[in-house]
């Protein structure tokens, strides 16, 4: 499961070029959090990219009046909106996941092997669940494997239906 925020944004200040802002968004990813910040037009381009090939949800409008914290805030709670459709897709494009950062088969809990020289970059720890018998490949009946779903159903409502 992966939940995707933008709690806030502010404004950077930069000696070189002029202040801008920048959105914090908060991204958790199979237990791990992480947080970036992003730029509008880092957004627009990704969205840019993801409509050639991939139904979007509506993307706030790039031009505003003022700068102002109300029309930052409205921007903010869009573009929250908008992060939280795209991952709330049955497929996430590699390119959304690359934007925040998600490994995939980190989050999966897989551990990163550097093909080169085979060493762990990151060890992982799951549980493991293991079964003694396999139900379906020893039938309690003659003639074929049992209705599991049916001898389940009847044990639970305590019906003999068998």
């Amino acid at each position: 499961m992966i939940d995707v925020s933008i709690p806030q944004f502010k404004q950077i200040e930069a000696a070189d070029e002029k202040a801008y802002t920048v959105f914090v968004i908060e991204v958790c990813a199979a237990g791990r959090r992480h947080t970036l910040e992003k730029r509008y037009s880092e957004l627009h381009a990704l969205h840019r990219e993801l409509k050639k090939s991939h139904l979007t949800p509506e993307f706030p409008p790039k031009r505003v009046r003022n700068w102002n914290p109300k029309v930052l805030e409205q921007r903010r709670r869009g573009l929250e909106a908008y992060l939280q459709g795209l991952i709330h897709q049955d497929i996430l494009p590699k390119i959304l996941l690359d934007f925040l950062e998600i490994n995939m088969a980190t989050q999966l809990g897989y551990e990163e092997i550097d093909g080169i020289s085979g060493e762990r970059n990151k060890a992982s720890h799951q549980p493991v669940l293991c079964f003694s018998a396999d139900s379906f490949l020893h039938p309690s009946q003659k003639g074929g494997l049992p209705d599991i779903v049916v001898v389940g159903v009847s044990q639970a409502l305590d019906l003999n239906l068998q």
